[in-house]
């Protein structure tokens, strides 16, 4: 879709970050700006921006590919530049580079404002995600089925890329790449015989864990407890689980959380093979 007079999209560059930030604000969302800088920098990612002719940026969207499974992500136009067109262009451009990367399966997170332009894109609405907020005072205690839980750095990349790949769907691995370099955000990783089990990336500064993934939940909860423990004053811990983990909803319900359900999960294409049941948080909606 063209855009406006006065108006040119092109693609963002790390000195866009301030602006890209300050777009994020004025709707509410967090800076992330690890995730933006992955949404900016990597080969298989791509941020789009749209500019009036005096250098405003105006409207922002990112894809990032895992082929076969694209995340799209950061999508917001500025309030008095909305009904413009604006959204529909930088959706159309990010669509057409994740297509390109290699992606059939497209997904997203919406807001109710965003899911009428989805919708007309060939996006429809799947099995809801949900936040669950886990306190310390849980019954957290590690699991005693011959899991350890260590600290994890670059050495174990390709492992780690080998056990996420079929469980995600998709090679994420210049984020597990970013996750294991982060000496701010540790990466606990799971074994069991020696073979990994999961993983989970510790984000203190949002209370946060995710991407957290196990196969089963004697797993996340040995991780949980690591994590807990490394983070002594810490009261709670978030994790954004798909409602789909079955096992892992039963597995929270059975600590006393109730996970709260969101049913902005959007995608278009067919299904990928992966393990719901292994992903028990995600990172952030648009790197998934």
């Amino acid at each position: 879709m063209p855009l406006p007079p006065g108006l040119s999209l092109r693609s963002a560059t790390l000195d866009d970050l301030p602006a890209i930030v300050g777009l994020r604000e004025q709707v509410g969302w967090a800076a992330h700006q690890w995730a933006l800088r992955l949404a900016i920098e990597p080969s298989d990612a791509r941020c789009l921006v749209v500019e009036t002719d005096d250098g405003r940026l105006v409207a922002v969207g990112s894809g990032v590919a895992y082929a076969p499974l694209g995340f799209v992500g950061n999508m917001i136009v500025a309030e008095d530049h909305r009904r413009r067109g604006l959204g529909s262009a930088v959706l159309d451009a990010v669509v057409a580079f994740l297509e390109d990367a290699g992606c059939t399966r497209l997904e997203l997170y919406a807001t109710e404002q965003g899911r009428s332009l989805y919708g007309r894109r060939g996006f429809g609405l799947i099995e809801p995600g949900s936040l669950a907020s886990l306190p310390r005072d849980a019954a957290l205690t590690a699991s005693n089925e011959g899991i350890v839980v260590k600290g994890a750095d670059a050495a174990v990349l390709d492992d780690l890329v080998a056990y996420d790949i079929p469980r995600f769907g998709g090679a994420r691995t210049p984020l597990l790449r970013a996750m294991l370099a982060d000496a701010e955000r540790p990466t606990l990783v799971a074994t069991r015989d020696d073979a990994i089990v999961g993983y989970g990336w510790l984000r203190p500064d949002a209370d946060r864990i995710g991407p957290w993934m196990a196969d089963d939940p004697a797993v996340a909860q040995s991780l949980l407890a690591d994590a807990f423990r490394r983070l002594p004053d810490l009261a709670l811990l978030t994790a954004n689980m798909p409602t789909s983990n079955r096992r892992g909803v039963a597995w929270l319900r059975g600590l006393g959380v109730e996970p709260d359900p969101w049913d902005g999960r959007m995608a278009r294409g067919a299904a990928i093979p992966r393990v719901e049941e292994a992903i028990y948080g995600n990172a952030v909606g648009a790197l998934g």
